[in-house]
């Protein structure tokens, strides 16, 4: 349980200290978000197959946008997340479609709207390592997903002075498959999959 409360204890600090450090870089990186996604691109041959679960970014998170516009000119599925009885689930979104800000402080899609299973889901994160471990804003939502559908390809998507040496985990915590930033694309294998 000591070890427990530690981590938790480390993951606020990082938590805290990564939302300052992210909205200084935000102001002056418009074009890291170009970036990023062509990092994505160059690390993903997506097909009509294929269903990507994105976020629609808020607190100078990097920008997802110019990410979804591309998907969507290859017409890919794109699911954003919704919260319904404490839990994530991925629903369709498309161009057209109106987004809703919910309780939780974040942009999603109609309820109504069909719900998809992503094989690919871009994770926003405070905070990465080459590990594959991430912090995110401390709900928990993602970590829960993951922990029900771990054979899907998840990528972390930040900037890359949001990379950090090693970051503390729990072994409930997600295990990101890949790293996306504005200055590299990094794929991590995990043997926890």
């Amino acid at each position: 349980m000591k070890r427990k409360s530690k981590i938790l204890s480390k993951k606020k600090l990082i938590r805290k200290n990564a939302l300052i450090k992210r909205k200084k870089i935000s102001i002056n990186s418009y074009y890291a978000s170009f970036a990023a996604m062509k990092y994505f691109f160059r690390c993903f041959s997506v097909s009509k197959d294929d269903v990507i679960g994105c976020y629609w970014p808020i607190q100078d998170e990097l920008d997802t946008r110019p990410l979804i516009s591309e998907l969507i000119k290859k017409k890919i599925k794109i699911a954003l997340p919704v919260i319904l009885d404490n839990c994530m689930l991925f629903k369709s979104w498309n161009i057209n479609d109106s987004l809703f800000f919910s309780k939780y402080k974040f942009y999603g899609p109609s309820m109504k709207a069909s719900t998809l299973k992503p094989n690919i889901i871009i994770t926003p994160a405070l905070a990465v390592d080459l590990k594959g471990n991430r912090i995110g804003y401390g709900k928990g939502f993602y970590d829960k997903y993951y922990n029900n559908h771990k054979s899907e390809n998840y990528v972390g998507y930040s900037y890359s002075q949001q990379i950090f040496k090693t970051l503390p985990f729990n072994q409930h915590d997600l295990k990101l498959n890949t790293v996306v930033t504005d200055n590299f694309v990094k794929i991590i294998k995990n043997e926890n999959k």
